[in-house]
């Protein structure tokens, strides 16, 4: 059986290319950061990684989109919708870049509900804080429960 390829280049030029096309339009879609089947849980499971660049006053563990679900509610939405028609898990991953301030600060959060019109609270979420190690090694278990036997 053939094995899965380690990540090697980055594929930033996929994003790129769709902002030239798109010639500045507004975009109507949601790009996936990550999709994979899960064998032990028997479900999809659909993570979207949030930056916490270093400029912004929030950290990875104060973060939540819900404070900025006004400015990208369809991004949230959306994400939501898809779990849910593929009955998948929806995680949303903060983290910093390496070699900043909060690099090793990584908020894993289980998204419950997305609702639009609950005001104050519309993505409802468990949330877990790790070390980038800690989030590494709970991520390369996710990752090796979607290998095929």
């Amino acid at each position: 059986m053939s094995e899965s390829k380690p990540l090697g280049i980055d594929d930033i030029s996929g994003f790129d290319f769709v902002k030239e096309v798109l010639k500045g339009d507004p975009t109507y879609a949601i790009n996936f950061d990550r999709v994979q089947w899960d064998r032990e849980n028997k479900c999809y499971v659909i993570i979207e990684l949030l930056l916490c660049d270093e400029k912004q006053v929030v950290t990875p563990y104060s973060s939540h989109p819900n404070k900025y679900f006004h400015k990208n509610k369809m991004k949230f939405i959306s994400l939501w919708e898809v779990s849910q028609k593929l009955e998948a898990n929806l995680f949303l991953i903060n983290y910093a870049k390496k070699g900043t301030a909060n690099e090793d600060k990584v908020l894993f959060m289980q998204v419950t509900d997305v609702n639009e019109n609950n005001i104050t609270n519309p993505v409802k979420t468990i949330d877990i804080e790790f070390t980038r190690e800690e989030f590494s090694i709970r991520f390369r278990a996710l990752n090796a429960r979607g290998k095929k036997n």
